[in-house]
């Protein structure tokens, strides 16, 4: 009955967008296109999480929405302690409560900011509305995906107009389509990285106060969500800035080097006790021990980390070796492996015409170089500090539209021109 629900509201903001003045750069068949898109993968995501992996007390997609009710319960018998939960502001009286949730405190959480709490926070304020219905908690999920995923359409297009490569991009990627589509962190991953990129944009060309609240709130969510996201934006937002301010790559790199070595020296000293190859050296532990303790099957080798600078510089190319090449043709089981191998494959080759198109004589701009870094840092990260390929598949997504549409625009111009040809692009051109 929640998902009957959940498909009403479904149909019914699905109509709401399509005639809507809020999306202008994106016409009615291109917004229908891409909630239809997001509503299959959200029933596919539910199918894979109620048949093929049944036990809900695991399934991501329901067990942050299980704690939330907890949550929300607490929002009537004790309001005080609710806001002070909420806030994270909590007290040791508070710990009863906080107990009654599973997910709330983890097992293995080495120094990182808990980004379960973010998604039963957000379930919880959104049960207030929803009465804690499911179906209607995905509907809104799926909204907030949808406008991330159109921030970073519009984000793209600025660097270029081609709708297609940027539509593609933002809203069908297979992997980011699939786990950006339910009640999962990378749904509000999109939400707020697009969010915060486009808000960027926007002030970079006028003050505007709702751009401001907004980069605001998402630099708040990409905080407490996955802050290696936003580790790695930081030298590319940095080194775009400064270009554009002086048109000089020396002066670009010279300022952005600087701010960063401000940073960093600023975080050492309000965390004197913070250091990035221990905590690197911890995730990967963790990560490894709950890959032991729950029996992942699709565990791969990774050079234990010791905390030196030595070892992190070997791993960054086998980081990024790992995410583009696994899961390989021996480990294809299911639909999603086969989804994750054919996706694997097509970035493969899109990197090697890239490289082509730069051998030829394609110049790369500053936006596509910032991008490529951004997405191959996080693909480094993600590689090193979580050696199982299920895991590495999800973590991924979120940066893989930045990564296609960097590669796009970097391929050979015979590729180029064979496409732009095909009597279909100018027709799905000007209907976008």
């Amino acid at each position: 009955m929640s998902l009957v629900i959940g498909f009403i509201g479904f149909l019914i903001l699905g109509v709401l967008l399509c005639y809507s003045k809020l999306f202008r750069q994106l016409s009615p068949l291109g917004r229908a296109i891409a909630w239809t898109a997001k509503g299959v993968s959200s029933l596919a995501l539910v199918y894979i999480y109620t048949s093929v992996y049944p036990k809900r007390s695991e399934a991501d997609i329901f067990k942050y929405f299980d704690d939330s009710k907890q949550l929300t319960a607490l929002a009537n018998e004790d309001p005080s302690a609710f806001g002070r939960i909420f806030l994270g502001t909590w007290e040791n009286k508070d710990l009863p409560s906080l107990n009654r949730m599973n997910y709330w405190f983890r097992s293995y959480d080495h120094g990182l900011a808990n980004d379960n709490r973010m998604v039963i926070r957000v379930n919880a304020l959104m049960n207030l509305m929803t009465g804690g219905v499911y179906g209607l908690n995905l509907v809104l999920f799926l909204f907030l995906s949808f406008l991330g995923c159109y921030w970073i359409y519009g984000f793209l297009l600025h660097f270029n107009a081609h709708k297609i490569s940027a539509f593609v991009a933002a809203f069908l990627i297979p992997s980011t389509l699939f786990w950006s589509s339910g009640i999962l962190k990378e749904s509000l991953l999109m939400f707020s990285l697009g969010g915060f990129l486009y808000s960027l944009l926007a002030l970079s060309k006028k003050w505007q106060i709702r751009f401001a609240v907004l980069a605001c709130l998402t630099l708040y969510m990409l905080l407490f969500l996955k802050i290696y996201i936003l580790f790695a934006l930081a030298p590319m937002i940095l080194f775009y800035g400064f270009y554009q301010r002086s048109k000089s790559w020396w002066i670009a790199g010279l300022g952005a080097l600087s701010t960063l070595t401000v940073l960093i020296f600023a975080l050492r000293i309000l965390m004197p006790g913070w250091s990035l190859l221990s905590t690197l050296q911890g995730k990967q532990f963790d990560f490894i021990q709950m890959a032991n303790a729950v029996h992942a099957g699709s565990q791969i080798w990774v050079i234990p980390m010791d905390g030196t600078w030595e070892t992190l510089v070997k791993l960054v190319p086998l980081g990024i070796f790992n995410c583009l090449v696994f899961p390989n043709i021996s480990m294809l089981e299911n639909f999603l492996s086969w989804n994750a191998f054919i996706e694997n494959s097509w970035l493969v080759l899109l990197l090697v015409g890239a490289i082509i198109g730069v051998i030829q004589g394609k110049k790369a701009p500053v936006w596509a170089i910032g991008m490529l870094l951004f997405s191959f840092t996080v693909f480094s990260l993600i590689g090193m500090t979580a050696p199982v390929v299920g895991a590495m598949v999800r973590y991924k997504a979120p940066v893989l539209p930045f990564l296609v549409f960097g590669l796009m625009y970097l391929q050979p111009h015979f590729m180029t021109t064979f496409f732009n040809n095909q009597k279909i692009i100018p027709w799905l051109t000007t209907r976008l």
